[in-house]
C-alpha cells in the first residue's frame, strides 16, 4: 500500500526554507541539524494519511485507463467477409500444404464407382488425377457459392461482361442459380471486375479437400442429400435412383449446406462444372509452391462435377476440361482473391 502526503505550502522549496533560517542556523550548529531535519519534512512529505490505491486500481474519483490494443489484421479459417462490387460472400482458406490427387488405390475406387452408374468408363479418365505430389499455398479467400445470374448480370450492366452464351436459348431459373454458359474469358474477366480472378486448379482442390484429403468436401463418404447431382430427377441413363436432391437440372447456390467444405465454401460437389485458371496438363512429381499449371495449350480444367453427373464425377480430385471458348449450360464459376 503507498501512503500519500500532502504538503501545507506546495510553493515552499527546500532552498527558501533553509535560507530563512540561515542566521539561526550558523549561531547553533546543533539547531542547524534539527532544522534541516524539518524543512525535508514540510517541503517533501509534510502530512501523512491519504492512501493511494493500489496499481491497476481506480478509486471512485479515478477513470481506468485500459490499454491500446491493435486489431488483429490476420484472419482465420471460419472467417468471411462480403466483397463490396457484387455483394458475394467469401470465406478464408488459411495456407497450408496439402496432398494433391489420387493414388492407384483412388483411381480404382473412383473406376469401380463409375461402373456403378455408366457404362463410358475408362481407368484413364481418372489417372489424369495422378501423380499425388505434395503443395503449399499461401492463404486466400474464395467465394462461397458460385457466381450467380443476378451477381453476372450487374456485371453485364457495369459494361465488363459480354452476354452469356445460351441466356436466349434456356430457363437458366431466377437470379441466385448460377452463372453457366460462360467461356473461360467471360470468367477471367468477371472475376477481374470484382478485382479478383479465377482459382488456380491447386486453390480449388485445396479448398474442396483441404489437409486431410477428403474425397468429397463433407467427407470420405457419399450422400446424395449433400448436393445436386444426377439423381432419381436426372433423365440421363446414369442418374442415381436412391437419392432426391429437389432438382433436375441446376439448383440456386448455397441451397445444401450439409456439403459445405473445411472451409465453409458451397456446392464444390455438384450443382455446375467450375472453371478454373489452369491449362490443362499433366500433373508434376515433384513438391510445388502455389502452382499455376501449364504455361500453353487452349483447353482449361474444369472441377467439381454438375447436375448431370454422376457420384465418381463429384469427388474433390476429379478433372475435366474445356475449350477456351466452349461454353456449356452444366459450367460456371467462382472466384478468389489473395490474402494481402
Amino acid at each position: 500500500m503507498n501512503t500519500k502526503h500532502t504538503c501545507k505550502g506546495p510553493g515552499d522549496t527546500f532552498q527558501d526554507f533553509v535560507s530563512n533560517k540561515s542566521l539561526e542556523m550558523i549561531m547553533n550548529p546543533i539547531r542547524a541539524i534539527l532544522l534541516i531535519a524539518v524543512a525535508t519534512v514540510a517541503v517533501t512529505g509534510c502530512t501523512a494519511g491519504e492512501t493511494l490505491p493500489e496499481p491497476g486500481i481506480a478509486t471512485s474519483s479515478e477513470t481506468p485507463i485500459e490499454p491500446t490494443r491493435e486489431a488483429d489484421p490476420t484472419p482465420s479459417l471460419g472467417d468471411t467477409q462480403a466483397r463490396s462490387i457484387d455483394g458475394a460472400i467469401m470465406v478464408y482458406v488459411p495456407a497450408g500444404e496439402f496432398e494433391m490427387g489420387s493414388d492407384e488405390e483412388e483411381v480404382d475406387f473412383a473406376l469401380q464407382l463409375c461402373l456403378e452408374y455408366d457404362t463410358n468408363c475408362r481407368r484413364t479418365y481418372f489417372s489424369v488425377e495422378q501423380p499425388v505430389h505434395t503443395v503449399a499455398l499461401d492463404s486466400f479467400w474464395i467465394d462461397k457459392t458460385e457466381v450467380t445470374n443476378n451477381q453476372y448480370r450487374q456485371c453485364m450492366s457495369a459494361g465488363a461482361c459480354s452476354e452469356l452464351g445460351c441466356e436466349g436459348e434456356l430457363l437458366l431459373g431466377d437470379g441466385e442459380y448460377p452463372a453457366v454458359c460462360t467461356t473461360w474469358d467471360q470468367a477471367a474477366a468477371y472475376c477481374e471486375w470484382v478485382e479478383g480472378r479465377l482459382p488456380t486448379e491447386a486453390e480449388w482442390e485445396y479448398a474442396a479437400r483441404g489437409p486431410e484429403g477428403r474425397r468429397y468436401p463433407w467427407g470420405d463418404d457419399f450422400n446424395g442429400t449433400d448436393l445436386n447431382y444426377c439423381d432419381v430427377n436426372c433423365t440421363l441413363h446414369k442418374r442415381d435412383e436412391t437419392f432426391d436432391d429437389g432438382y433436375a437440372r441446376s439448383a440456386p447456390v448455397g441451397s445444401y449446406p450439409g456439403g459445405a467444405s473445411w472451409v465453409g465454401a458451397l456446392d464444390l460437389a455438384g450443382n455446375v462444372w467450375e472453371i478454373v485458371a489452369d491449362r490443362y496438363g499433366s500433373y508434376p512429381s515433384d513438391p510445388q509452391t502455389n502452382p499455376t499449371g501449364p504455361s500453353s495449350g487452349h483447353r482449361r480444367i474444369a472441377r467439381g462435377g454438375s447436375w448431370h453427373t454422376s457420384p465418381d464425377h463429384v469427388r474433390s480430385a476429379l478433372r475435366t476440361n474445356i475449350g477456351e471458348d466452349q461454353y456449356v449450360d452444366h459450367a460456371g464459376f467462382r472466384c478468389v482473391q489473395s490474402q494481402p
